[in-house]
């Protein structure tokens, strides 16, 4: 990619985090849809377009939009826990719990060992209705910090 792209994926990019900031998504989505055309791999416009999304309350092409990202390129395998724990916290708020859990359950499967993960999942089971295997990750999160 020319080093002009770079420059002007970055400009993008960075106006649709000020945008973000003011409150201001769809200017956002318009600014980070702009870096994904010249560079259809760049993450970070990805997950910053899905944020603005959902903050209008446009959950499903946020995940559309993350899922197509995952399924695009290769991803590290933290890129791919930040990937999965987003359409996890998507799906936890338009309580659709079954795919919650999905996305978060294989978010653990790379970082066993993540708090946060843990805490979401176990939240995902509690509103679930799943208690027990939400209080089970509770008593493994305080084992883990006590």
């Amino acid at each position: 990619m020319p080093a002009s792209d770079i420059i002007r994926v970055r400009r993008f990019f960075e106006r649709g985090v000020y945008f973000i900031g003011q409150g201001s998504y769809p200017e956002a989505c318009t600014n980070f849809k702009d870096a994904l055309q010249i560079n259809p791999n760049f993450l970070p416009a990805r997950t910053h377009m899905a944020l603005a999304l959902a903050h209008q309350h446009k959950y499903v092409d946020a995940i559309k939009l993350l899922e197509e990202g995952r399924k695009q390129v290769p991803l590290r395998d933290d890129q791919l826990v930040e990937v999965l724990s987003l359409l996890g916290n998507i799906c936890l708020i338009r309580q659709d719990y079954r795919a919650a859990v999905y996305y978060l359950k294989a978010a653990r499967k790379i970082d066993p060992v993540n708090a946060k993960l843990r805490l979401m999942l176990s939240t995902c089971y509690c509103k679930s209705g799943q208690f027990a295997e939400g209080l089970d990750l509770l008593l493994e999160s305080a084992k883990a910090h006590g």
